[in-house]
């Protein structure tokens, strides 16, 4: 082999290591976060005496578990008007609690349509975390099917949502929903 031929094998082994070494860095990335994001969700047992399904009690209570949080309180009456606005369709409501990345692309008339059926009840906050602020609610909400998520098509849901919260002017806001902590379930 010619000393041509030996630069250009140490050239292209050089590459591989690097191009390796970067899909190497890559995955441990993903599996750290991951396992980052898995281990910030802990496992809270279903409050003592909650049953799905749906009732006609729409007050945001606090498990035992939940009301241990110095923000739980808070946290209770943000969700607590964020759902009254879902409820009683008061747009101006629903957009006093949420955050404006939320609300941007939200008319009056398309919210006001999307909600037009639905109603949220049997609303417990399951448990309160930090870093960031989030609490999981389990609940259920009754809509008609035309405004049930496409992937469950039924009039009744039990859902287990864990909403992110945040500060904004001095008052507690809805920010999001966290897309690795929810589930939902067809009321039986």
């Amino acid at each position: 082999m010619t000393t041509e031929g030996t630069a250009r094998m140490r050239l292209r082994g050089r590459r591989l290591t690097m191009v390796l070494t970067i899909a190497l860095v890559v995955v441990l990335g993903g599996c750290a976060s991951a396992a980052w994001a898995l281990g910030r969700t802990r496992a809270v047992p279903m409050p003592t005496g909650y049953s799905a399904g749906p009732s006609s009690d729409s007050t945001v209570q606090l498990s035992a578990a939940a009301s241990e949080h110095p923000r739980a309180d808070q946290v209770r009456q943000t969700l607590q008007r964020y759902f009254q606005a879902i409820n009683g369709r008061d747009f101006d409501g629903w957009l006093a609690v949420v955050a404006t990345d939320q609300s941007a692309n939200q008319t009056a008339d398309d919210w006001l349509h999307r909600y037009s059926t639905t109603v949220d009840s049997n609303l417990v906050v399951v448990d309160v975390e930090d870093d960031p602020l989030r609490a999981r609610l389990m609940f259920t909400s009754v809509q008609d099917v035309a405004f049930a998520p496409k992937s469950l098509p039924v009039t009744c849901i039990n859902w287990d949502l864990t909403y992110l919260l945040t500060d904004h002017d001095g008052t507690l806001v809805l920010s999001g929903i966290d897309p690795s902590a929810q589930s939902m379930t067809a009321c039986q």
